[in-house]
């Protein structure tokens, strides 16, 4: 990902406004060796018990190094928010034989090397509202529809083929479809300035202990997409950089499966809330109660 930092001043559009250079990770252009090699990651919403489970994984691993979950040994994350029958989760997949150039042996992969999360607003809420509530409230009185971005996460070893970018690309476009206006998210101490300026989101309030970070300080942000649009156009437009964020992310269409997912089964929900965690317990229940109101809006059990 792009590091930036001051420079020179210059002019852009009758203003007077600082240069600012990328110095690491590009977007490769067309063609290029690095855009090969790229094409071995393919992106998708998970929707079978394996994909999910890896996903779920994946987040706990992160999120444990991080020091953002305790190691209690269960190897495994998700929130009450995660079994929201609108909630989508993301993954990208690496395909050894795209990398080798074999695409005739081309077969799914169970291959996660990175996941993340879209919650829709809705009864139960959204997960940051625990520090950042009136914030949030304040976004629905101006009318807009808000989706939280959360469970991030990613295998370092990895990261050379872009899935970060990929997978925000992506999550734009879709939030776009279900006529979100803005993203928030809760993001740790150390990550606030890359969000800010790389992915333009705007801070909410201050930097704040946080349950679902193991107490750990965060801040929460926003990103208003119509203005991140018109933001990023502003910047890019007729300025020489490697990368053109603003046509990456807001105006080339992302190639992915078609569909927009499903809420889970009662066979998953079973799975995951009784089977492989005890999370069922932790659930009260004015919890219980919001899930199946969810899932029988839609004409679907939740079997709990």
């Amino acid at each position: 990902m792009a590091i930036i930092e001051k420079a020179p001043l210059t002019k852009l559009n009758g203003r007077t406004v600082p240069v600012e250079r990328r110095k690491e990770v590009r977007i490769a252009k067309e063609g290029s060796d690095i855009d090969q090699s790229s094409r071995a990651v393919t992106y998708k919403i998970a929707v079978d018990k394996q994909e999910i489970e890896r996903a779920f994984t994946l987040v706990w691993d992160n999120y444990v190094e991080a020091g953002l979950q305790k190691d209690n040994h269960q190897g495994i994350r998700f929130t009450k928010y995660h079994l929201l029958p609108d909630t989508r989760i993301f993954i990208a997949n690496f395909h050894d034989e795209l990398e080798m150039g074999t695409p005739s042996h081309f077969k799914e992969s169970t291959n996660v090397v990175g996941t993340v999360s879209i919650i829709f607003d809705s009864p139960m809420g959204l997960p940051m509202e625990e520090f950042c509530g009136d914030q949030i409230n304040n976004i629905r009185e101006e009318g807009g529809k808000v989706a939280e971005v959360t469970a991030f996460a990613l295998n370092p070893n990895y990261t050379k083929y872009k899935v970060f970018l990929h997978l925000f690309k992506l999550l734009f476009q879709f939030a776009e479809l279900k006529g979100v206006t803005d993203l928030c998210c809760s993001v740790a101490e150390r990550h606030c300035r890359f969000y800010q300026k790389i992915c333009l989101f705007e801070p909410l309030g201050e930097l704040v202990p946080y349950s679902a970070a193991y107490k750990r300080r965060v801040q929460g942000h926003r990103l208003n997409i119509a203005q991140a649009n018109s933001k990023a156009e502003e910047f890019y437009s007729g300025r020489e950089f490697d990368a053109d964020l603003h046509r990456f992310f807001f105006t080339e269409n992302y190639n992915r499966k078609k569909g927009e997912g499903r809420p889970l089964s009662s066979e998953l929900l079973q799975y995951f809330l009784a089977e492989r965690t005890d999370y069922l317990r932790s659930l009260d229940e004015k919890d219980l109660s919001l899930l199946r109101d969810e899932y029988q809006r839609l004409d679907q059990e939740f079997p709990f």
